[in-house]
């Protein structure tokens, strides 16, 4: 249970996978809520969805938005309830969020162990309400425990999907067209991109493209702006630049393939890039809620796998600098690879879905 970005998404679909692969016989069942990735996400994999009255993403120009979640709390977790009364689980796993809130109460409501999996250095105020609900949690970071329950908190990582995981370099390449030579930088706002990022690259291509060939993910808003950047570069640099919206079963090509990685400093945005040890140049969101964003950074900075470009110095200039400062200097960008291989875990996801077998009397 859970929802609204893929960074909230993904990590569940992953340990439905890795549970499936220890039982075979295991049965899903996703709780969501409104306007969220979820309502694709989940459907795509096979799993049944049912979106709750709560929206699962947030207008942050609305001041009535949190308003208008307290009064859809007891809605929300009646529908819940009956949801969980009919599909009789023996547990839940979730990755928290305001959507989860009312979720939560009906699976304690009904009797059922609560796992949470939190995926930030800093839990929300949300996840950690959640934290003292629930009989196990798993975190993504060393350093989560000062804010978790000890006895209860077991440091994991960001569950992957073997399926994104199965990618090799050369595989990657091939799946995306990407000519043999030369190294690859991917750049990523997130599920939902990032304006900033991609105004940041779209003025620091003709440096970067000189160096490497570049894959892009803007998402959806800034996928036509990116397209006509493109257009509008020398023949010999275009056919280094791909432009994608999203990428999803070919998103572990895309890992696999790159050199190095760009992106916000969200769990998934690190730990994925990590499992298969990727340098990282992360740009953490500003406007991210208890700074988890810049404290998750620290982590991968402090495990020697990433340089930070804080949002407020973000241009392209820097960009450029950075990221070409990165692919002249092969010894260290090797270190950093090191560094992010010794940090990566690829088996997180095996590890949850036991732990939340055991936790159900299911294993």
């Amino acid at each position: 249970m859970g929802g609204g970005t893929g960074g909230h998404v993904s990590p569940l679909l992953a340990v439905a996978e890795a549970a499936s692969e220890l039982d075979p016989d295991a049965r899903f069942l996703f709780l969501g809520g409104r306007r969220g990735l979820e309502a694709e996400l989940v459907p795509a994999a096979g799993l049944a969805f049912h979106a709750t009255p709560m929206p699962s993403l947030r207008d942050p120009d609305s001041r009535l938005s949190l308003l208008a979640r307290g009064v859809l709390l007891v809605p929300a977790a009646v529908d819940a309830l009956v949801r969980i009364a009919s599909f009789r689980p023996d547990v839940c796993c979730t990755s928290g969020g305001l959507v989860a809130l009312p979720i939560v109460l009906a699976a304690r409501i009904a009797r059922v162990p609560v796992y949470l999996w939190e995926g930030n250095v800093v839990p929300g105020r949300v996840n950690r309400l959640l934290a003292g609900w629930s009989q196990r949690i798993a975190a993504t970071f060393p350093g989560s425990e000062p804010w978790l329950p000890r006895e209860r908190t077991a440091v994991h990582g960001d569950p992957i999907r073997r399926s994104l995981l199965r990618w090799s370099a050369a595989d990657g390449r091939r799946a995306l067209g990407i000519a043999t030579e030369g190294p690859v930088v991917l750049v990523s706002g997130g599920s939902q991109g990032s304006e900033r990022i991609n105004d940041a690259l779209v003025a620091a291509l003709p440096q970067i493209l000189r160096r490497a060939n570049v894959v892009h993910l803007t998402g959806a808003a800034g996928a036509r702006q990116a397209e006509a950047r493109r257009e509008a570069l020398p023949v010999e640099l275009r056919e280094r630049y791909q432009v994608h919206a999203f990428l999803r079963d070919e998103m572990g090509a895309a890992l696999a393939a790159a050199d190095l990685v760009v992106g916000r400093a969200g769990s998934s945005s690190i730990s994925e890039p990590l499992a298969f040890g990727k340098p990282l140049v992360l740009i953490p969101f500003g406007a991210a809620a208890s700074g988890h964003q810049a404290a998750n950074a620290r982590a991968a900075v402090d495990a020697g796998a990433a340089v930070v470009i804080p949002e407020s110095e973000l241009d392209g200039a820097r960009l450029a600098a950075v990221v070409a400062g990165l692919i002249d200097d092969p010894a260290r960008l090797l270190r950093m690879a090191g560094a992010a291989r010794a940090a990566g875990r690829p088996d997180a996801a095996r590890a949850i879905a036991a732990e939340l077998l055991r936790l159900g009397g299911c294993a």
